[in-house]
């Protein structure tokens, strides 16, 4: 997986581009590659920094550096020729918001992974917990072993971010294979009480045989 800190991420976007887009009223959005597009349904497996669907249109009597400046306007814009250099983790907020219906989890500061948004990671999770097998642990996992990107806001002291995935039934077989290596390994080592209802429950919801 792709891990970017959004602290050091700066990029330059084609002026034209976005003016083009703009005249014609169509949508702009930009992902975390600089990368632009016209078309929400082209980035839900991508990660945005920068979303307008429904902007107002300006005083045509203004210059194109004028109506790039506005339009990014919260991003710190600098402009050189037809080239604008923007710093995202300026509007990181905004940001985290903008991919909410595409990613798979967020990983807060102070709580971390409380839970994830597709519904059967979430009940893996959910019956992970009780064999032992913390959201930490599967989120981890997943941050290494499956395809997508990891954008977060990291200064070594504060952490936050989230995770989009390329391929999320791939990533439901992973994150179900790792749960249950891993729940076989706490029972040889002696971790769960094989007594306890919760962990029968979660021991069958794996299908795993005690």
């Amino acid at each position: 997986m792709k891990k970017i800190n959004i602290k050091d991420l700066e990029l330059n976007i084609d002026i034209t581009q976005i003016l083009n887009l703009y005249a014609s009223k169509a949508p702009i959005i930009i992902d975390v590659d600089g990368k632009i597009y016209n078309n929400e349904n082209d980035v839900k497996k991508k990660a945005v920094i920068y979303k307008n669907i429904n902007f107002k249109q300006m005083s045509s009597m203004l210059d194109a550096k004028t109506i790039a400046s506005t339009l990014f306007t919260d991003y710190k814009p600098s402009i050189v020729g037809t080239i604008c250099k923007i710093k995202p983790v300026s509007n990181w907020q905004n940001i985290i918001d903008m991919n909410k219906e595409n990613m798979l989890y967020f990983d807060h500061q102070s709580d971390g992974v409380e839970m994830f948004e597709d519904k059967t990671l979430e009940d893996y999770g959910w019956n992970a917990s009780a064999l032992e097998i913390n959201y930490r642990e599967i989120s981890e996992f997943i941050e290494e072993s499956c395809e997508g990107v990891l954008l977060c806001y990291d200064n070594e002291i504060q952490f936050s971010g989230f995770v989009i995935v390329e391929n999320v039934e791939d990533t439901k077989e992973k994150v179900k294979e790792y749960i249950i290596n891993k729940a076989k390994q706490n029972i040889s080592e002696g971790i769960l009480d094989l007594e306890d209802d919760d962990v029968i429950e979660a021991l069958d919801f794996f299908g795993i045989k005690a």
